[in-house]
């Protein structure tokens, strides 16, 4: 079998192999490294985390029933995303989330796509990672089926209040008037959600957003998606210990 995936985790298994999850269009794929610890290993730097490569794999291995990497061709090595220690821990964060999140038949190629897009941003030496972080977030959100409702108020329907309430539980929002309950913003922020879970995926990485629109943005996306995949993720929690 011949997969193209990007690595997502890795472990030791043994004293020179390791197991590495690899995120491919249809699903998570657990496999074994055979003598990746050694200096001269072929595996190399196209097996190492967040690696996205085309893996070359054989049957299940007899003992453990785990499959083998018989070869491996690196397309996209993300160097620039291993200088930043703070973008290393997003990165993790990320891959965390799909790997609780996506059952190992059940990933899509648009979960794909979204991680390969948010490392190869990541790398780039200019980036906003807390933006990027708040993209990746409620987009995954809306591809694992908890899309927030963001076409109206709840209670009277007005499309574009000028301060609005987002409700993280309830997953829609409610103009002020209405309702003062749930995390306050401006309009601005509720048309940049919009924009993230509704545009075409290649222009979501390409908008600008105002100053005051930014902080509920980000305590909105990190909020609903915790809340709604009901766990918390080691990664963020040394994200924010060490973001610098």
């Amino acid at each position: 079998m011949t997969v193209k995936g990007v690595v997502l985790s890795q472990k030791p298994f043994g004293e020179q192999d390791k197991f590495i999850d690899i995120l491919t269009e249809t699903g998570i794929i657990e496999i074994v490294v055979k003598g990746s610890a050694k200096v001269t290993s072929k595996s190399g730097s196209a097996s190492q985390l967040f690696a996205y490569s085309e893996f070359d794999i054989s049957d299940h291995h007899a003992k453990n029933k785990a499959r083998i990497l018989t070869s491996v061709t690196p397309i996209s090595i993300f160097y620039g995303l291993r200088n930043d220690v703070n973008a290393v821990a997003l990165a993790s964060y990320f891959a965390q989330v799909i790997l609780y999140s996506a059952l190992p038949k059940s990933g899509t190629p648009e979960i794909l796509r979204l991680m390969l897009n948010t490392l190869h941003y990541l790398s780039e030496p200019a980036h906003d990672e807390l933006l990027l972080k708040a993209i990746f977030e409620l987009r995954i959100a809306s591809l694992l089926g908890f899309q927030p409702d963001v076409v109206m108020c709840r209670e009277c329907g007005n499309y574009l209040p000028e301060n609005l309430y987002f409700s993280v539980e309830d997953g829609c929002f409610f103009c002020d008037v209405c309702r003062q309950q749930g995390i306050l913003m401006p309009a601005g922020t509720l048309q940049a959600i919009r924009y993230i879970i509704l545009q075409d995926f290649d222009k979501i990485f390409s908008f600008r957003i105002a100053g005051h629109c930014r902080q509920p943005l980000f305590e909105f996306a990190e909020q609903f998606l915790q809340y709604h995949v009901d766990k918390k993720f080691p990664a963020l929690e040394y994200y924010k210990q060490i973001k610098i």
